[in-house]
């Protein structure tokens, strides 16, 4: 019996669907991505002493919010307006406590 295939040599067709796997995977990841952004701000300040890090989301195709992401000491997103005063006083907070650990040899 023989099976319909495009190819005569069964390596070409295998290399053929792993690639297919692959390029599927990667639209997956690239979809996903968009998971990550924010889509509302959070209505509650929060204190400097959680925050950990934070990052600038910048308005592209896939997100279509600006803002500011906290990382927070527990592993927690939060998306803050970066034009909130609250927020300013945030991101000014970590950049010291960035500055404190730069000069302190750690």
């Amino acid at each position: 019996m023989r099976y319909w295939s495009t190819s005569k040599d069964p390596k070409m067709t295998c290399i053929k669907i792993y690639s297919l796997s692959f390029l599927i995977l990667i639209a997956f990841v690239v979809e996903t991505d968009a998971v990550s952004c924010c889509l509302r701000y959070t209505k509650h300040p929060r204190r400097c002493g959680i925050l950990k890090g934070y990052i600038i989301q910048n308005m592209t195709g896939s997100c279509d919010l600006a803002a500011i992401i906290f990382q927070t000491e527990k592993g927690k997103s939060i998306c803050a307006d970066p034009a909130q005063p609250w927020t300013q006083r945030r991101v000014a907070c970590l950049k010291m406590k960035a500055a404190r650990v730069k000069t302190s040899g750690f």
